[in-house]
């Protein structure tokens, strides 16, 4: 099973937790869908990408809609 995003929160995850790059977007979840477990793949975002966007900061919203995405994934 893969991570499946649509295309209006693939828009707004771009703009506002991977700072407009389309690259990083899909380089990360190319990386997700290669996990087994939902904590591993929350470490991986906690630990690995979010520091990298300031931990997406003043984002609560558009990252709790991003990782239950994630989380949908491993269900």
């Amino acid at each position: 099973k893969t991570v499946t995003i649509g295309l209006n929160d693939k828009i707004a995850f771009v703009k506002h937790l991977f700072g407009g790059s389309d690259a990083d977007f899909i380089r990360v979840i190319s990386q997700l869908n290669t996990f087994d477990k939902y904590s591993e793949a929350n470490d991986f975002v906690q630990n690995i990408v979010k520091p990298d966007y300031n931990n997406w900061a003043g984002k609560e919203e558009i990252e709790e809609r991003f990782m239950h995405i994630i989380e949908n994934k491993f269900a």
